[in-house]
């Protein structure tokens, strides 16, 4: 498996995080958990990102766990 690249981008104003794999994609955002958006290509299923709402009060400060079992419904 090759090394794939990416991005992350954190806005303190708003406290989201936003997590892009490889090169930005046209996506489709799915609710994982509350305030976790997996977003997926939506020809391929690919995972291609994700978001956190409230990363850093929901999650830094209560150190949750961020592990993503992603489903999809057809």
């Amino acid at each position: 498996m090759g090394k794939k690249s990416f991005n992350l981008k954190y806005d303190p104003d708003t406290d989201i995080l936003h997590v892009a794999f490889g090169n930005a994609k046209k996506a489709v955002s799915v609710e994982q958990k509350p305030e976790v958006f997996v977003r997926l290509d939506p020809k391929t299923q690919e995972i291609v990102g994700l978001t956190v709402l409230g990363f850093k009060q929901n999650f830094l400060s209560q150190k949750q766990d961020l592990t993503l079992k992603p489903t999809f419904s057809s």
